[in-house]
């Protein structure tokens, strides 16, 4: 296509940012040629840039219509109805574009997303397979098939594919990466491999690098105001904004000045406080080497990344340092593996003495628990359950955590549970609400033993008045492990469920003890699996008590340090204090 053509120029319009002109471009060259595949896609290309996928669908039916044997086409249009949650349109879109060009990993991924989204996963890992039997050398076939596994709670399996490229593929980042993420989540992994997982992934990032190490020229009087940056792309109606809160909000602004460096946008209202409360850096739009840029040109003292390996994480803009310290906290439950990052925030029960050797990091411990929880103002007031007034009614266990951490272990002690307290239930959350990943879900508790009656799916839901009428049907939560539940295990209480935990070997299994020790519960951790199983039952053969205590769990909550704000900023404060004066000492 020559430069000169009016679809040639609106591309490099919309390259440059103009999007109205090219969008003039396009339509004009479409009223003379309504059936042009190039300017088609392009119009489909703007309107899915902006949710408008209708539109979008519009523009790429006609694209196709006239290019029928375009594989890209084709690969586009099963976007578009993946963007309108047309899976099955998506999926016959996608096996188009396979038939024009076999193997295409982009339409492989397309395609498996898909069949899992309909529940059909044995013929989504099929597809998967058959991606990397065509590019048996490129790591994004391997890197997709991992993470859709992960969708479907097939941990193990998602180490074990990540390990099969790696096998071929040694230094591919994406890979480490994914493996690293994916191992916290199985029983039994080495906790020294684990790391060195993690400094692998870490290497990677510095091996890529191309930014020179930037020179700090900060005051260092010990005592004067910090700036501290959080990292962070949860500034919405997410999870861990509700830890957030309690050290953003609250800190002594003569003492810390909160910046919030924001690596997504959100449009649900969730960012108000914080944008209000503090300095407000927003890094959404920017790679790698412009967010680090814009990091340092805030003069950040403190840094703290909240994010560790989670999805949209922006750790390689912390290579090299873009703050004098940096931190990581909150979001991730291990080691960054990053020489870079500094300190791990954490507390004394998470990480004991002796556990300092699992992470890269210098582990800075905070006073008591190492977060906070700001329950939702409008959560509706704790249920009391018909257990707790009806002998005859059921005793109903419940967890929402995730599957992908509910581990086989975990399984076993909860139909151990079960088996305890005769006609008890078991309700779970499904993130992917399927036929066949409920009756799958369901098998697990039948191969062991327990009845399918006794095992209830509650379908994901993102609304919260919805989440709470759902804890109100539970009369005791069993938490997961290794992978301890940290927001679930909050909500839970505050709803007037007690958690039962079991505590661990590492920082991800013994958060569950963390909260309840904050919370003045020192009866619902386990020291094992069989302490964990006696709790449960022990909890569900007295109605009486277990009454009592959901009656309480508010109140009892709303007091304690894990609901005490300006407490935990004063401690947080202490502890960023702490880390100043021995970076100003170390410097002379």
């Amino acid at each position: 296509m020559p430069p000169e053509h009016p679809t040639a120029q609106a591309i490099a319009l919309l390259n440059q940012g103009q999007e109205e002109q090219a969008r003039a471009l396009l339509l004009g060259v479409l009223k003379r040629s309504p059936m042009d595949a190039l300017a088609n896609k392009w119009m489909a290309m703007i309107h899915g840039a902006h949710d408008e996928y209708d539109r979008a669908a519009f523009f790429m039916q006609r694209a196709v219509a006239s290019s029928p044997r375009d594989g890209e086409l084709r690969y586009i249009l099963g976007n578009v109805y993946m963007g309108l949650r047309k899976h099955k349109e998506a999926a016959a879109a996608y096996r188009e574009a396979l038939k024009i060009v076999p193997g295409n990993i982009a339409a492989s991924d397309g395609l498996g997303k898909c069949l899992i989204s309909l529940g059909e996963y044995a013929q989504a890992i099929k597809v998967f397979e058959q991606a990397i039997a065509a590019n048996p050398d490129d790591g994004d076939a391997y890197g997709n098939f991992a993470v859709s596994l992960t969708i479907i709670a097939k941990m193990q399996e998602a180490v074990d594919v990540c390990k099969r490229g790696l096998a071929r593929l040694p230094d591919h980042p994406g890979l480490l990466e994914t493996l690293a993420y994916s191992m916290n989540f199985p029983q039994g992994m080495d906790h020294a491999e684990h790391r060195r997982m993690h400094e692998r992934v870490a290497a990677s990032f510095a091996r890529n690098a191309d930014r020179a190490e930037p020179v700090f020229t900060v005051d260092r009087s010990p005592d004067r105001p910090l700036r501290v940056g959080f990292l962070s792309g949860d500034y919405s109606q997410h999870a861990c904004a509700t830890f957030m809160r309690a050290p953003l909000l609250n800190f002594n602004r003569s003492k810390i000045v909160p910046v919030c460096v924001a690596t997504q946008r959100h449009t649900d209202g969730g960012d108000a406080d914080f944008r209000k409360a503090c300095e407000w850096l927003d890094v959404s739009a920017m790679g790698v080497n412009d967010t680090a840029r814009a990091i340092e040109a805030a003069k950040i003292d403190i840094l703290i990344e909240c994010s560790g390996y989670t999805e949209g994480h922006r750790l390689r803009s912390l290579v090299p340092r873009t703050a004098p310290i940096q931190c990581t906290w909150l979001g991730y439950p291990n080691t960054t593996g990053m020489p870079t990052i500094d300190y791990r925030i954490v507390d004394a029960i998470t990480d004991p003495p002796g556990s300092e050797w699992h992470c890269t990091e210098t582990l800075a411990r905070l006073p008591g628990c190492f977060l906070c929880f700001t329950p939702d103002a409008a959560a509706a007031p704790a249920a009391i359950t018909p257990a707790c007034t009806d002998p005859a009614a059921p005793i109903v266990f419940g967890s929402f955590n995730r599957m992908t951490k509910v581990t086989p272990a975990t399984l076993d002690a909860w139909c151990a549970v079960l088996r305890a307290v005769p006609n008890s239930r078991m309700l779970l959350k499904l993130r992917i609400a399927s036929e066949e990943l409920r009756r799958d879900t369901v098998e697990l508790f039948t191969s062991r033993g327990i009845d399918a009656s006794r095992v209830e799916m509650t379908p994901f839901t993102q609304k919260a008045d919805e989440h709470a009428r759902m804890y109100a049907r539970i009369d005791i939560a069993l938490d997961s492990f290794p992978y301890n539940g940290t927001t679930t295990t909050c909500e839970a209480t505050w709803m007037g469920v007690p958690v039962v935990v079991v505590t661990g070997d590492c920082h991800r299994a013994r958060v569950g003890a963390s909260l309840n020790t904050a919370l003045g519960l020192p009866g619902l951790i386990a020291a094992n699996v069989e302490e964990y199983v006696a709790i449960a039952a022990g909890l569900a053969s007295d109605r009486a008590t277990l009454a009592a205590l959901k009656a309480s769990l508010r109140e009892r909550m709303r007091g304690s340090p894990l609901c005490d704000g300006p407490g935990y900023a004063r401690r947080f404060e202490g502890l960023l204090r702490e880390m100043w004066h021995r970076h100003v000492a170390s410097r002379g």
